[in-house]
């Protein structure tokens, strides 16, 4: 995958992700008999770092102006998990 793939995949995540937390936000004003703090808390935190993540592969895309080179295998992987 190039660095432009990674970034827009790293988007969608990272919205999706805030979906999941706004939802189970919501859902502790509509049917607060299946809110769960936890996992709104849960959602918010991975939501977080997410946007660190991709606000980071931004700035070394644009640095780097490597948008449209190829990452390495893992790198995305071992990226996420850091």
């Amino acid at each position: 995958m190039t660095y432009k793939e990674l970034l827009y995949d790293l988007a969608d995540r990272t919205a999706e992700t805030y979906n999941s937390y706004l939802e189970s936000k919501i859902s502790s004003v509509v049917d607060p008999d299946k809110y769960s703090p936890e996992r709104t808390e849960q959602h918010r935190a991975e939501y977080d770092r997410l946007e660190k993540k991709l606000i980071a592969l931004l700035a070394t895309v644009k640095n780097e102006d490597s948008a449209d080179t190829e990452a390495a295998d893992n790198f995305y992987e071992e990226f996420l998990k850091e």
